[in-house]
Formats: structure tokens, C-alpha cells, sequence
């Protein structure tokens, strides 16, 4: 554990230096920003590996999380599902001449919308009832 804190210092160390160094070119004007661009890029694909590999590894290290994770995928692949199924294909007449839609994609685009619905739903009703336990245990 002390080697991967160690790595992870020394991960951090650098980033802050390429940052500083990108900075100072952008205040100099030798760079118009591009590389802070791709210094936010590189940025999120490394935090989004260390939080996955981390994530992956508490998974294999804790089966019940594991069993609470697969469940919750289920949940939220069900939801996907019954969103793709309620979604429709008509292509909207007021979209202009402009846009060029298909009807799978319109399809793809009231599937997200469902799923937003039924997510906020469910969050909101969460809220709700744990408000009312919450309320009714004191």
C-alpha cells in the first residue's frame, strides 16, 4: 500500500508540474491553451483509470459489494429496457429542413428522455418516502 501511495504522489507531482509549466506558457503567450486542453484531457482519462481500477479492485476484494453492484446494473438495464420499449420512432414535422433525423435515433433520443423520467422519478420519490420514514421514527 505504502508503494502505491508513493506512485500515486509522484503521479500527482508531476501532473502539477506539466500544469504549472502549460500555465506559464499560456501567461507568456507562447501557447494559446492547447496544451491545458490536453493536459485536461490526459487528466480525465487517469483519474477515470484510477477510480475504475479502484472501483474494479473493492469489487473483487468484497463480494457483497459485488452482489449489491450486479444488482443495481440489473435495475438500471431493466429501466433502459422498459425506456426503449415506451420510446418512439416518429421523426417531430418541426424540426426544420435543416437537421436530418432517423428514426432509430429518434428512437435512441426518447429512450433517454424515458430514462430521465423514470430515474428522477425514482430519485424523487426516494426522497419522498425516506423523508416520510424518517419523519414517522421519531
Amino acid at each position: 500500500m505504502k508503494t502505491l501511495k508513493l506512485i500515486l504522489t509522484i503521479l500527482i507531482a508531476v501532473i502539477a508540474l506539466i500544469g504549472l509549466i502549460l500555465y506559464i506558457m499560456i501567461l507568456t503567450d507562447n501557447s494559446t491553451g492547447n496544451g491545458m486542453i490536453i493536459a485536461g484531457e490526459v487528466l480525465v482519462i487517469v483519474t477515470s483509470a484510477i477510480a475504475l481500477f479502484f472501483g474494479i479492485k473493492n469489487l473483487a476484494t468484497n463480494p457483497q459489494a459485488l452482489k449489491k453492484t450486479l444488482i443495481s446494473l440489473a435495475v438500471f438495464a431493466i429501466i433502459a429496457i422498459l425506456s426503449y420499449v415506451a420510446a418512439s420512432d416518429v421523426i417531430p414535422k418541426n424540426l426544420g429542413d435543416d437537421i436530418q433525423v432517423t428514426a432509430t435515433e429518434s428512437k435512441y433520443v426518447g429512450t433517454g428522455i424515458y430514462m430521465f423520467y423514470f430515474l428522477a422519478a425514482i430519485a424523487i420519490l426516494s426522497m419522498i418516502g425516506f423523508g416520510i420514514k424518517k419523519t414517522l421514527n421519531k
